[in-house]
């Protein structure tokens, strides 16, 4: 087995996926059920071999170039045939789609297999090689056919995205979004809209159109993703997650949080971390 461990991350449809295994075996016993924790996904790539493989409650029938993908608490194992054992990739990702568009990528929150056809596997093959000869510019290699992958995963369903997020023909979009990805703990809406040269109710109307979500709305979705790494990723204390977010007070932090997840930071940290 080649495993390779590298922290890489990379965003689509404004969603963060961040790599923690990357790895090809060859596997000729059945592997033990096990389930992955929350924020998590797990695609498995069948390259060549056949046998079973045993999504909750459901067996399939797998062989070459088949594909498989695995969301959080889901189940699994894989049974391959005696004499056909599994040549299989398998990319292990965490997901923090906090801020991002929930509907967007249905491989976030269900599991599917089907049969590939769009020869990923040359991007599987080419994942191994820039990981093993580490050449130059092989992180963005690999970041590329991650996407390819993610993206050729969604065709062989068929999936019929919905554009949910109607993107401008300028750079304000990403002037806007990249305002509340670094500057949420500070920016206020009369400094955005200064900014983007806009009247304060202009701005509004602006946002409320384009993302469907008021400044508000958005400045504390974007404070709550990074409560959520801080607490689940950080061994912060509650006082510094809750300055670095640009609250007051912890108090007023807890009670932003709670009222925004069903639970205080603490309470959330001890159940997830």
């Amino acid at each position: 087995m080649k495993s390779f461990n590298d922290t890489i991350k990379f965003m689509m449809a404004n969603i963060m996926f961040t790599l923690r295994d990357f790895r090809f075996q060859i596997m000729d016993k059945p592997y033990p059920a096990h389930y992955h924790g929350k924020d998590t996904l797990e695609i498995h790539y069948i390259k060549k071999g056949s046998g079973k493989v045993i999504l909750g409650d459901n067996t399939y029938d797998v062989k070459e170039n088949w594909f498989y993908v695995v969301p959080p608490f889901l189940s699994h194992t894989q049974i391959p045939n005696d004499n056909d054992p599994f040549h299989k990739y398998s990319i292990y990702l965490l997901v923090d789609n906090h801020a991002g568009f929930k509907n967007y990528l249905p491989l976030l929150n269900q599991t599917f297999i089907a049969e590939d056809k769009y020869k990923a596997y040359e991007l599987f093959d080419k994942l191994l090689y820039e990981f093993e000869n580490e050449k130059f510019g092989y992180n963005e290699v690999v970041v590329s056919c991650f996407k390819s992958i993610i993206i050729y995963l969604m065709r062989d369903i068929d999936y019929k995205h919905e554009r949910i997020t109607k993107w401008l023909p300028d750079t304000q979009a990403f002037e806007i979004e990249s305002i509340f990805l670094n500057e949420f703990a500070t920016i206020t809406l009369d400094e955005l809209s200064k900014r983007m040269y806009m009247a304060t109710r202009e701005m509004q109307r602006f946002l409320e159109k384009n993302y469907h979500k008021s400044f508000i709305e958005l400045k504390t979705e974007a404070r709550m993703s990074y409560a959520i790494n801080k607490l689940l990723y950080s061994n912060d204390s509650i006082s510094d997650i809750a300055a670095q977010l640009g609250y007051q007070t912890p108090e007023h932090f807890s009670y932003a949080f709670k009222k925004y997840f069903n639970k205080t930071p603490l309470k959330y940290r001890k159940e997830n971390k």
